[in-house]
């Protein structure tokens, strides 16, 4: 049941592993074997173990911090304001299979039917409306095309080539002016 434990507890590639008694009713033999385990886990990862067998913590752990009614009274390997260097250690990721993922995912879908249900419902609907609103405006610029069609069928615009000659057009309205100033010039001599 320990190894079991100890599984699911790797399952999620946990950074740190907290170990509450993991030997605590297992006998000799196989408290052994479930610390050698845990010492093949702590060489990728930190692994922060709770005992109350001593001679284990002393054989198998790197730091060892006794405590005694919640105050720490001896310290291994203390922190004393050392220096420490920074590994530049990349992010693992997890890696799982496309049928994992999709077998995951159907199983949670199937799992909540409810959910799933109202949020199918929910997308369908907007997208009918969308589809509606896109049907309805596509019908409405028909018709007004139509319309203008048969508006200008009925009701031909006809056009003509014409032109107005500016220079006649000056000419006259100076030649009118013209006249007036002879015969006021007449009118003057009288």
């Amino acid at each position: 049941m320990q190894r079991v434990a100890i599984a699911r507890a790797l399952v999620g590639n946990p950074d740190i592993l907290l170990a509450d008694e993991p030997t605590g009713a297992l006998d000799s033999s196989t408290s052994v074997q479930i610390m050698e385990l845990l010492k093949e886990i702590a060489k990728d990862r930190l692994v922060i173990m709770v005992t109350h067998n001593p001679e284990l913590a002393d054989k198998y752990s790197t730091r060892i911090i006794r405590l005694l009614d919640g105050n720490i009274i001896d310290d291994s390997n203390s922190y004393e304001g050392k220096e420490e260097k920074q590994k530049n250690d990349k992010v693992k990721k997890t890696s799982m299979s496309f049928l994992t993922a999709l077998s995951l995912s159907l199983n949670n879908l199937m799992t909540k039917k409810g959910r799933t249900f109202l949020t199918a419902f929910a997308g369908s609907i907007g997208i009918i409306g969308i589809a509606a609103i896109m049907s309805l405006s596509n019908g409405v610029q028909k018709y007004i095309s139509k319309v203008e069609e048969d508006t200008l069928s009925s009701y031909p615009v006809t056009l003509e080539e014409t032109s107005i000659d500016m220079g006649e057009m000056i000419g006259s309205i100076s030649g009118i002016d013209e006249e007036n100033m002879q015969v006021e010039e007449r009118k003057n001599r009288i």
